[in-house]
């Protein structure tokens, strides 16, 4: 279908980037003793100003690169409107239709309410966009495109796209802040950023995917990890404390709001905030307020979502509900308790945790009766190997490369760009220490408790404990599903940033064999200089040559088929074909649709594998009853699927003869599949005019594209 036209490329003006300059210790000979405070005082604000204005200049240029990446990939300011859109691939392109729709309705008002009672997306059903989806980001930027005056100088997909960009901007400074906080050292912030850069095709897709939901995503869940950082650590004061919690409360939710995953992300977090306090590094009131936050952002979101079901019955609501009353009343005063009895009861309160959050969701889907999510179970047990069957629903998530396991290759990536050996060493140190700490502090007794662990470095930075669970979590999700590895590997380049170059580690370390502290302290701010030097040297002049690189979206044939539908179809006609396709179709078209690829609904479900028979092989008379039950007026067929050349047994016409019990072509005999002479709908249509031509009716044809038209 689409492809990217190489550009010739003209010159280009070298861009400089902002130096940053190493913060030395320039203090030299004896100074007098009451001097000295002052002067760390004032070495400290410099240092603190200094930090933060690079932090700030990363993220301002970090959205201005992306910005430049994707114009340079598509040619985004030359090419049309309908290419400008067919370019949102996929699920991108239906939630940007959303707000397409609220910026050229009538009015503001009247945008909204189309979108609360739409009945172009599924078509012959209305349903309330703003309960099934997470568009509430679009209805914020469609409403403050129309409010603010920018409609006579910015078009309404600049405003789009460069808030995103922009937000990944702070998504940058999030960043380096948060391995600001766990080395001691703005240098090791800046390395992480460095890392997540150059490392890029591993760390996210933002410029060719703009509107997809962890675009929006990602940007508030790393702001909250840098709050919580802050908030995990000991001896902070009470108004810092105050401030992080607002803005671990307000990234929460934004980050809840924006996409239909931040469950499951939310649920890991409230297992990481389980073990830090299981473990005793964060007290009590610390662990409750984090899931207090968790559970009133959810039911916020659910209530803004109409009362949507699957956040009403997630895992994150349940396990941080059971969570926080196995907490609320966990006794912390176990000083007496022998070792053997304090891992019984680590392993008892995580069983109870587990069980308890698994009655709350279970009582919750028989009381609500809520079976949106049952896919997504079905989904996980396929992936395990546990009755995996022909379920369609199943097959076609396994078959997709985003929720494959993590493929090889992209460790090898990650080794070039120098990040995945600094991580795993630091994260193997900080669990090893964390098994450590944990095991000194439970076998002391209660009269030298003070003695043997006072020079435990975990006990003091609890934030190092949580990052560290966190990232194992994060990691088992992106090494099972693939598509997480935008969540993980971003973490990974914090981690391995923020503990590689920790000052206090290097400065322990090199204590350890008698080297002097202020050789530590070089050496901590040393190391991040040369693994940036090593990085810069690895991946900058592929970068460099990448932005020497000018491409052009082109797409003729769906663009050709965009502008027919526009100009030879009633506007209230409906359209049946691929999920990814019909998003283009409703975007650039706004025509009714019959399916599409936001499948978090069961009827949505049922409905899509019920239409997908024009892939199958199904008798024609059959097809059109069945889109005929749909209120179909006109199906597009794709070559792309019809004649797929995608590994056998993974083409959506094998699931879908799987489906229906029929041997899959080229495949081997199978219990309870059997051989049909019935030739597949998509290729017969073309040349079987006999049994076809009183129920279809071919009116635009390309390469790429059929489309018929039910009589």
């Amino acid at each position: 279908m689409s492809e990217l036209r190489r550009r010739k490329a003209g010159p280009r003006k070298d861009k400089n980037r902002p130096s940053a300059p190493h913060a030395n210790d320039s203090s030299k000979g004896q100074l007098k003793s009451e001097r000295k405070p002052e002067q760390g005082v004032w070495y400290t604000c410099v240092n603190y100003i200094f930090g933060a204005t690079v932090a700030v200049i990363v993220g301002l240029r970090y959205a201005l690169y992306v910005r430049e990446l994707h114009e340079n990939d598509m040619w985004f300011s030359n090419i049309g409107q309908i290419e400008r859109e067919i370019s949102f691939r996929t699920e991108s392109g239906l939630y940007f239709s959303f707000y397409k729709q609220i910026v050229l309705a009538p009015s503001l008002l009247q945008g909204i309410h189309d979108v609360m009672h739409d009945n172009r997306t599924e078509h012959l059903r209305t349903i309330n966009i703003l309960e099934r989806f997470n568009i509430y980001q679009e209805v914020i930027l469609a409403a403050l495109y129309r409010i603010l005056p920018l409609q006579g100088s910015v078009e309404y997909v600049y405003f789009y796209i460069d808030t995103i960009f922009g937000l990944h901007g702070m998504y940058m400074v999030s960043l380096f802040v948060s391995s600001w906080l766990l080395s001691g050292s703005w240098l090791a912030g800046l390395l992480s950023a460095s890392f997540y850069i150059f490392n890029k095709n591993e760390t996210t897709r933002l410029w060719f995917t703009i509107p997809l939901r962890e675009s929006f995503g990602f940007p508030f869940i790393f702001a909250q990890l840098a709050f919580i950082t802050v908030y995990f650590k000991r001896n902070v004061s009470s108004l810092a404390q105050a401030v992080c919690l607002v803005g671990i409360a307000v990234s929460t939710f934004f980050f809840t709001l924006v996409w239909q995953f931040a469950q499951f992300i939310l649920l890991l977090e409230s297992m990481a905030f389980f073990g830090t306090y299981s473990l005793g590094f964060i007290p009590k009131y610390k662990a409750r307020t984090m899931y207090l936050m968790v559970i009133s952002s959810l039911l916020g979101v659910c209530i803004l979502q109409f009362v949507n079901d699957m956040i009403l019955c997630s895992l994150a609501l349940s396990f941080a509900i059971a969570s926080l009353i196995l907490v609320t009343f966990h006794s912390e005063d176990n000083s007496n308790d022998s070792f053997i009895y304090k891992v019984l009861k680590l392993i008892i309160n995580i069983a109870a945790a587990l069980l308890l959050a698994g009655c709350i969701s279970f009582v919750s889907k028989v009381i609500f009766r809520i079976e949106s999510d049952e896919h997504i179970f079905k989904f996980l047990k396929s992936k395990f190997g546990y009755g995996i069957g022909r379920d369609f629903d199943s097959l076609l998530y396994l078959c997709e490369k985003a929720f494959q396991f993590c493929p090889l290759a992209v460790y090898s990536r990650l080794t070039t760009g120098v990040v995945f050996p600094c991580y795993v060493v630091s994260l193997l140190a900080v669990l090893f220490l964390l098994a450590y700490t944990v095991f000194m502090n439970w076998r002391s007794k209660p009269e030298d408790t003070a003695e043997e662990t006072k020079c435990l470095y975990l006990n003091s930075h609890p934030e190092v404990v949580y990052q560290a669970i966190q990232s194992v979590f994060f990691g088992a999700l992106a090494i099972t599903t693939v598509r997480f590895k935008y969540l993980w590997i971003p973490h990974m380049c914090l981690f391995a940033a923020g503990i590689f170059c920790n000052q206090a580690f290097w400065k322990a370390a090199l204590n350890k064999v008698g080297i002097k502290q202020i050789y530590g302290k070089v050496m901590g701010h040393g190391v991040p200089v040369m693994l940036l030097a090593l990085l810069l040297y690895n991946r900058l002049p592929n970068a460099l040559k990448e932005l020497e690189e000018l491409r052009e979206f082109y797409d003729p044939d769906t663009v050709q088929l965009m502008k027919w539908i526009n100009e030879n179809t009633p506007p209230d006609a409906s359209f049946t074909g691929s999920m990814q396709l019909l998003a283009g179709v409703k975007l650039c078209t706004d025509r009714h649709i019959t399916n599409h690829p936001h499948y978090e609904n069961k009827f949505l479900r049922e409905r899509t594998k019920q239409v997908y028979q024009i892939y199958a092989r199904r008798p024609p008379e059959e097809v059109y009853k069945i889109l005929r039950q749909h209120g179909t007026d006109y199906i597009i067929l794709e070559n792309s699927i019809c004649l797929s050349q995608q590994d056998r047994g993974c083409r959506l016409v094998d699931l879908l003869d799987l489906d229906n019990g029929h041997m899959i072509e080229g495949g081997q005999s199978e219990e309870g599949l059997h051989l049909t002479n019935v030739p597949r709908f998509c290729k017969a249509i073309k040349t079987d005019v006999k049994n076809f031509s009183p129920y279809f009716k071919k009116v635009f044809e390309n390469r790429t594209f059929y489309l018929y038209k039910l009589l």
